[in-house]
């Protein structure tokens, strides 16, 4: 039986404002919401798990380099607010490429729970579009929480 909890949490849009095909550190600008949700699942035990879509990669915007200078700057500015994040899982798709990684798929979560020993129905998934976040959260019969940045 898994025995962590998680918090899955969409990147661009719910972590950091959407440039969009964010890549660049001085377009980063983290929400302070992020920042406390982050620290208290956190605090509260849970595994923080960024889920996020990154397309330009397969569209050739950026590397997968690149968009790990970004995910490790926004480690290090939540850790140095007393927020952690545990991992990054990505899909470096485009919608055209039909793959399983893309959300509203659930293969990154899957993966997560799997590698983290994470209970599902113990996990919850935060993001900012119903259509792909929500509709990843339910077809694994997950809570689902959406921020609106409108």
């Amino acid at each position: 039986m898994p025995a962590n909890r998680a918090l899955f949490i969409d990147r661009d849009g719910t972590i950091n404002v959407d440039c969009p095909y964010c890549w660049k550190i001085e377009d980063l600008r983290i929400y302070d919401d992020a920042v406390d949700i982050i620290r208290k699942y956190s605090s509260d035990g849970y595994i923080v798990v960024v889920i996020t879509n990154q397309s330009g990669i397969g569209r050739g915007y950026f590397t997968k380099e690149d968009m790990e200078r970004f995910n490790a700057e926004i480690s290090r500015q939540m850790a140095a607010r007393g927020a952690r994040i545990d991992a990054f899982y990505y899909c470096p798709h485009t919608p055209s490429e039909k793959c399983e990684c893309r959300k509203p798929g659930t293969e990154m979560i899957e993966r997560s729970a799997e590698e983290f020993d994470i209970d599902l129905s113990k996990s919850l998934v935060i993001g900012d579009r119903d259509d792909i976040d929500g509709e990843m959260a339910r077809k694994l019969g997950m809570q689902y929480r959406i921020i609106n940045r409108k």
